[in-house]
């Protein structure tokens, strides 16, 4: 089955419909030997003559009038098709799918994407929240948030916050126990922490002193709201980031902090997309509101 060149037969059915092909080239902003030469190779390919040239006029022989009343609608809808694909990828409007952290997004991402919804009634949001690491591409994601090293290969990745850990407990837990002034006393008091945050290392923000803590804890959990809430019914101290504890748009869960001057590494939140350029105008749109919420919106970190 031989195979021809959808561009060698578009340039034949638009040159078709001018008196000759000087002309053809100069409307079709295409030279005039390359044009010949093209539908030449397209006459070789089909095995038959579609003009009949001479030098200053040419017509379609009968072959070519029957090629080009064949052609001209496939052309045209492949056109069609062409445009409207571009017309899609101009318009604020059709589906964006954001992959993000489930905790994250409940206690404040969430806010960013509600406001963007209301901003661009015609995008819709497919939101899939989730801890794991998942297949971007067969899920389809168009924008994924990510903490920590959980980079993508071949996606653009862009820090967007820096999120510190800190200590936090209860009013009433640390109204029945006792004062806590350095973090060698946490061996003293109940401690909660998070499945995959069982290896403490405070870090004094003014010395610059580090001490590190292993355990052991009197309550665990792989969800650091659950973490959160045990410390709040006053299960004792808990190593999680600020913003869980020290939102004061939100409830603070009558959480308060425990040796402020010490905090944990940062981990940085990225906001990743697939490509640097040819994005839908719809995703550029949540990527530029991304970064005007964060300039307005201050975590409590």
């Amino acid at each position: 089955m031989k195979h021809h060149s959808l561009d060698d037969l578009q340039l034949f059915v638009f040159a078709s419909k001018y008196r000759n092909l000087t002309e053809a080239s100069e409307y079709l902003d295409v030279p005039l030997a390359t044009l010949s030469r093209r539908i030449k190779r397209l006459e070789e390919q089909l095995g038959c003559r579609l003009i009949n040239r001479s030098a200053h006029h040419f017509s379609l022989t009968s072959d070519g009038e029957r090629y080009q009343k064949l052609c001209e609608p496939l052309v045209q809808g492949l056109n069609n098709v062409t445009e409207r694909i571009a017309q899609d990828r101009k318009a604020l409007s059709g589906k964006i799918k954001i992959s993000a952290p489930i905790n994250m997004t409940q206690v404040w991402l969430k806010y960013c994407i509600y406001e963007f919804a209301e901003k661009h009634p015609d995008i819709c949001i497919d939101l899939d929240v989730q801890n794991e690491k998942i297949d971007l591409i067969s899920k389809q994601v168009d924008i994924t948030f990510r903490i920590g090293d959980l980079i993508e290969m071949n996606w653009v990745a862009r820090k967007l916050w820096h999120l510190p850990f800190a200590l936090c407990a209860s009013t009433s837990y640390l109204e029945q126990h006792p004062p806590i002034t350095h973090p060698s006393d946490l061996v003293k008091h109940r401690l909660i922490t998070v499945n995959n945050d069982s290896d403490w290392e405070l870090i004094n923000q003014r010395s610059g002193e580090v001490f590190s803590y292993h355990g052991p804890f009197n309550f665990s959990s792989n969800d650091v709201l659950l973490a959160r809430d045990a410390a709040t019914k006053g299960l004792g101290i808990t190593w999680i980031p600020p913003y869980y504890f020290n939102n004061h748009d939100q409830d603070n869960h009558n959480l308060e902090p425990v040796l402020p001057n010490w905090q944990g590494h940062e981990r940085e939140v990225y906001i990743m997309y697939r490509d640097r350029d040819k994005r839908p105008m719809r995703v550029d749109a949540f990527i530029n509101h991304v970064y005007e919420w964060k300039s307005k919106f201050h975590l409590a970190l």
